[in-house]
């Protein structure tokens, strides 16, 4: 009785889907209507309705969508570097903020009052707005004359308050900014999206015309792969 093994000829199939990007669909889109004028493709095509003034439509709508497209793609820089500069401006705060805390624990150790009006004993929280929350409150008490003149004799001075206070000013402005680059982003976004909903579906359906109509070479010449035998 024999057994049964799998034929050293078999391939377990892969799929070849190819995700592509916006980017390379725009590439292959101005490929093909750039070269849908040239006169042997056009002889043909023009007489299924691709005349000279749809094909000139399409790429107009194209030259709008790569318009819309690198405007996108700004939009969305500018809110990586607000969000970027926003990190590393709370990252130095939170440094600051720690080392200070960590010097009034020890100055006030003994201090209930101080400890409590300070929020010494409370946890450094993750979330932003609880964060944010206790840092402000640390730094409004600590504008206390004779709270800084205890404070001021571990470097915990008028000055460094008044430091940490305008960086968290600065913070809230770069904040501010994120909040309007992320509305901007969006809206390039949505713009650049529904320009390629209406043209992408124009493109497509010239592609099913053209592998009906041209030969392999002429298909080549407008970036389609050629009909399979």
């Amino acid at each position: 009785m024999g057994t049964t093994e799998n034929s050293p000829t078999e391939v377990k199939k892969t799929s070849k889907t190819h995700y592509q990007t916006l980017d390379e669909k725009i590439t292959k889109m101005k490929v093909t209507f750039d070269n849908a004028s040239l006169p042997e493709i056009f002889v043909i095509m023009v007489t299924i309705g691709y005349n000279a003034e749809k094909i000139a439509g399409m790429k107009t709508k194209l030259e709008e969508l790569i318009l819309l497209n690198a405007k996108q793609v700004k939009e969305s820089a500018d809110q990586s570097a607000a969000q970027d500069e926003f990190d590393k401006k709370k990252a130095e705060i939170n440094n600051v903020f720690n080392i200070q805390r960590g010097l009034l624990r020890i100055l006030f150790k003994e201090d209930v009052e101080a400890r409590k009006t300070l929020q010494l004993d409370l946890e450094n929280p993750a979330a932003y707005g609880n964060w944010s929350q206790l840092i402000t409150r640390f730094y409004v008490q600590l504008d206390n004359p004779d709270l800084l003149a205890k404070t001021s004799t571990v470097g915990v001075t008028a000055q460094k308050v008044e430091e940490q206070k305008q960086a968290l000013t600065d913070l809230d402005a770069i904040k501010d900014r994120i909040i309007k680059e992320g509305g901007d982003a969006i809206g390039a976004t949505s713009d650049r999206d529904i320009a390629f909903d209406e043209l992408y579906p124009l493109y497509t359906d010239y592609i099913k015309y053209a592998k009906l109509l041209l030969p392999d070479d002429l298909l080549k010449m407008l970036g389609i792969t050629p009909k399979s035998k």
